[in-house]
């Protein structure tokens, strides 16, 4: 825990504000979950306390009872912001929820507190417009799905933000072992999501076109790119493939002929009908009787063991 954030507020209670709750709690944090109903709060506290037991019976945390004794729930945004050093936001994806109440917060915060939003697309310029008092201390800090178990965190400052608010909210991420990355300039759907939408909209067209089923389309990503994907990032996984030439080489010779490609690549912007319902055909025989929770628990397995590889401690870093 770093000296001068003691206390958290986790604002929205819903699957990524019980994320962030449960890593705030397990890493010395006090926290309390602020949301409209005490029922969605009841559920979300009970979320919370799994994902500590989770991630603490996993080898990725200690003392799931202290964690779970620093946490407390509240109906009221004016109680949960008294006395807190952090806020994480992650209420409703819209604009028109999120900039009333960084209004609100900032009318009721002191100024040194930090507000942090965990939205997945939107600027924070925009969020923090009525802002009046101190919108230098909104910062965005797009975490991904499940947030107790991927570590990439994307930074993106508004253009108020200010350089104090970034290194604040750098140094809280580190410290829950989150991996935190900062846009130098802001754009819509920060850095992942961007280049995800990318490979979206390709995998989504490669079947609408009867080139492959969603099957092997999933298949072919887990199977190739994915799996090299755990531990480098596009730039050296290229670099690499440049053998002794490095990025260099591949760049100006065989990076060349992947121009070919791109020419008959996906290209629309809207959607098209023709994808909608065979993505959904696709995916429910893909699945079968799977259930969500089967699934999930399928997928948490397997993440658990690539944290475990390769984000604790020095591991990962190349």
């Amino acid at each position: 825990m770093i000296d001068e954030v003691k206390r958290v507020a986790c604002v929205g209670s819903g699957l990524v504000g019980q994320g962030w709750a449960a890593l705030f709690a397990l890493n010395g944090y006090e926290v309390v979950m602020q949301d409209l109903t005490d029922e969605k709060l009841s559920e979300a506290y009970s979320r919370v306390l799994s994902h500590i037991s989770t991630l603490v019976d996993n080898g990725l945390g200690k003392d799931k009872e202290a964690a779970a004794g620093r946490l407390s729930t509240t109906t009221s945004l004016e109680t949960a912001l008294k006395g807190v050093d952090f806020v994480v936001e992650s209420v409703f994806e819209s604009l028109d929820v999120k900039r009333p109440l960084y209004a609100e917060m900032d009318r009721l915060a002191p100024r040194k507190v930090v507000f942090a939003s965990s939205t997945s697309g939107l600027m924070m310029t925009a969020i923090a417009r009525d802002m009046k008092q101190h919108p230098e201390r909104a910062i965005v800090a797009h975490p991904w799905n499940p947030v107790h178990l991927v570590p990439l965190v994307e930074l993106s400052p508004g253009e108020k933000t200010s350089k104090e608010t970034t290194e604040l909210t750098y140094r809280v991420m580190e410290d829950i072992g989150r991996v935190p990355v900062v846009l130098k300039k802001e754009v819509p759907g920060f850095i992942a999501n961007r280049i995800s939408v990318a490979l979206w909209r390709e995998a989504l067209d490669l079947v609408d076109q009867g080139v492959a089923s969603v099957e092997d389309v999933d298949k072919a990503i887990r199977a190739g790119p994915g799996i090299r994907w755990a531990i480098m990032g596009p730039y050296l996984v290229y670099h690499l493939g440049g053998g002794k030439g490095g990025i260099e080489y591949l760049m100006r010779h065989i990076g060349t002929s992947k121009s070919e490609w791109l020419k008959n690549m996906a290209k629309w912007t809207e959607t098209p009908d023709s994808v909608v319902q065979k993505a959904i055909d696709g995916v429910n025989e893909m699945v079968g009787d799977k259930s969500l929770e089967e699934l999930e628990a399928w997928r948490d397995k397997y993440l658990l063991a690539l944290n475990k590889l390769l984000w604790s401690g020095e591991s990962g870093v190349y």
